[in-house]
C-alpha cells in the first residue's frame, strides 16, 4: 500500500461566541496522478481534517503519513515533499 504524504498546516482562529483564539487544522497533499492538484481538507481538529480527506478522496486511513513538522499558516516552503 502506497503512503498519502500529508503536510498539516495550522490557523489561529477567533471563535466570536466564546472569543478564545483556537486552532483549525488543514491537512493538504498534491494528487498522486500527476496533474499536480492540490488535495486538501480542514478540521476544527486534526483528527477531522484527516476524517474529511479520507472521506473526500476515497484515501484508505491506514495510508495517512504526517509530514514534521507542522507549518503555521502563511509559512511557505520551496521544497517537494
Amino acid at each position: 500500500m502506497s503512503k498519502e504524504r500529508l503536510r498539516v498546516r495550522t490557523v489561529p482562529v477567533h471563535d466570536l461566541a466564546t472569543q478564545e483564539v483556537q486552532t483549525l487544522f488543514t491537512v493538504q497533499s498534491l494528487d498522486n496522478d500527476g496533474t499536480g492538484r492540490l488535495r486538501c481538507a480542514s478540521g476544527m481538529t486534526l483528527r477531522d481534517a484527516i476524517s474529511s480527506f479520507c472521506d473526500w478522496f476515497k484515501t484508505d486511513r491506514q495510508s495517512i503519513e504526517l509530514l514534521r513538522p507542522f507549518r503555521q499558516h502563511g509559512w511557505e516552503e520551496n521544497d517537494t515533499q
